[in-house]
């Protein structure tokens, strides 16, 4: 195997040869095969603060799992609505990902290689991963990334037959044309630019194809550093007879509520302030109430304060409350949301029909005693009995669900354990339990049916299953996943909360 340079060709297999630099990061496995690892693949991990995946794919993977093109390569998408492409190192930077910057250092990336630009454009003009991360106030990045540009002169990496002198940046030289279809396809793009569509292909025949994930997910990449700010969304038992009062008058509301009117066939407004309370409690119309309420609050805050809203850090909600929290973070539409949460709402209570179910809230235990108790309760009824800890609220605070013989044992048991607080609630189902086993199989194919409808979140959203964050950028396909885990699953709040702090 030929010793490997930055800007040599490189030996692949039998004959089979290729350009441009590799990895600086020592493997033995490296080169031996090509493998289905792309470049799109490692800026995808650098994104996402990936980095288990990252380092496989620059340092410890073997030879299918090791990335063997150009890490400094441009990823050129072939549909999108931006005109530029970014490295890999330059997706770490926009997204704030210190430790994936350090490894693409480590692995030779060129701080110095600029983001591809329109033809027409001096490549001069393109940013560098340090002008990203100074854009986006990513304070450790910046500073990796200066130091960086000083240890690496001007024009180390150069690709294969080219010279920077000629203004080339491994696309093609500046002053000529440029390929067929070099353009982002997207309708009336050649001619903005001044050019004829019919020659360099700014045209598409389908005006609604849309960009895909990854090029969507650079759209919407925040435009300044986001506040520590969090906005948290309530779920069911937060309803009251009255709200919506002071919102409901606003455009941006009323909009919502024509739409919300359509989709679920009843005046929600009439219900939300004027009740019956008994009514609103209801699973199936309280859910599409705290949907519509926390967008609703949404519209309030940025009328007050638009940069909590714009430049919020992350985003959760508690149960029906992450619906909620996914829709303000982009990955759905209002009126999508508010379908599945119809759906959620109906579907919950009809499986909470089929035994009888409830909930009991209790305060003052620690978390292995009230698992001994709900394990007690359970085995007391006996049979197909279910009692287990459904939400974990705050320190030494849950509230526990199951079939209703379990739960009442269970507040006796807990009374005796010397609980500050055991008090059954008003909801009509053992919620995020295996009782919603029936739910969550309806819910999950409307979710695989509107996967498709589905963008990566623009801010980092808590969920509930996991406690942890999923990034911006993340595959709708990962989050509805989470979704589905949801119904009966425990809502880890408590750990979302420390994550988020």
């Amino acid at each position: 195997m030929p010793e490997c340079h930055p800007g040599t060709d490189i030996e692949l297999g039998e004959g089979v040869a290729t350009s441009g630099f590799r990895c600086a990061i020592k493997n033995t496995k490296r080169y031996m095969q090509r493998n289905r690892w792309t470049s799109e693949d490692v800026a995808r991990a650098a994104y996402e603060g990936d980095f288990g995946k990252l380092e496989m794919l620059l340092s410890t993977g073997d030879e299918a799992n090791l990335f063997n093109g150009d890490l400094n390569e441009h990823l050129i998408a072939d549909k999108g609505t931006i005109t530029s492409s970014y490295t890999a190192l330059q997706m770490a930077a926009v997204s704030g990902q210190t430790e994936c910057v350090v490894l693409l250092l480590q692995a030779k990336a060129d701080p110095h290689v600029r983001e591809c630009v329109p033809y027409g454009k001096d490549p001069e003009e393109g940013v560098t991963a340090l002008d990203l991360a100074k854009k986006h106030g990513w304070d450790d990045c910046i500073e990796l990334l200066e130091q960086a540009e000083k240890d690496h002169s001007y024009g180390w990496y150069v690709p294969v037959g080219e010279n920077n002198n000629k203004k080339c940046y491994g696309c093609w030289e500046f002053g000529k044309a440029p390929p067929k279809g070099w353009y982002y396809k997207r309708p009336g793009a050649a001619k903005k630019q001044g050019l004829d569509p019919a020659k360099y292909g700014g045209e598409i025949a389908d005006p609604e194809e849309e960009a895909d994930d990854f090029t969507a997910t650079l759209a919407a990449a925040p435009a300044q550093k986001p506040l520590p700010i969090g906005l948290l969304f309530p779920g069911q038992g937060s309803q009251y007879v009255k709200m919506l009062s002071i919102v409901k008058e606003m455009p941006a509301v009323q909009e919502m509520l024509e739409t919300a009117k359509a989709v679920l066939g009843f005046d929600i407004v009439k219900l939300c302030t004027e009740g019956p309370e008994a009514k609103l409690e209801e699973t199936k119309n309280c859910q599409p109430a705290m949907f519509i309420a926390g967008m609703a609050g949404i519209e309030k805050l940025r009328l007050e304060r638009e940069e909590a809203v714009t430049r919020c850090q992350v985003v959760a909600g508690l149960s029906l409350g992450e619906y909620t929290a996914l829709c303000a973070a982009g990955v759905f539409s209002f009126e999508d949301g508010l379908k599945l949460v119809k759906l959620r709402g109906e579907a919950m209570q009809e499986a909470a029909a089929v035994t009888k179910q409830a909930m009991v809230s209790i305060a003052g235990l620690e978390k292995p005693k009230l698992m001994e108790l709900c394990e007690a309760a359970a085995k007391k009824e006996g049979g197909k009995a279910t009692c287990q800890i459904a939400n974990e609220l705050f320190p030494k605070g849950f509230s526990c669900a199951g079939t209703e013989k379990s739960i009442l044992t269970l507040k006796e048991l807990a009374d005796k354990a010397g609980a500050l607080q055991s008090k059954v609630l008003k909801t009509s189902g053992g919620f995020h339990t295996p009782l919603m086993k029936p739910a969550q199989d309806k819910l999950g194919k409307a979710l695989d049916a509107m996967l498709p409808n589905m963008k990566p979140p623009r801010t980092t959203v808590y969920m509930n299953t996991t406690g942890g964050p999923i990034k911006p950028g993340t595959s709708p396909k990962e989050i509805i996943e989470l979704m589905k885990k949801q119904l009966t699953s425990p809502v880890l709040w408590e750990p979302s909360v420390r994550g988020m702090i």
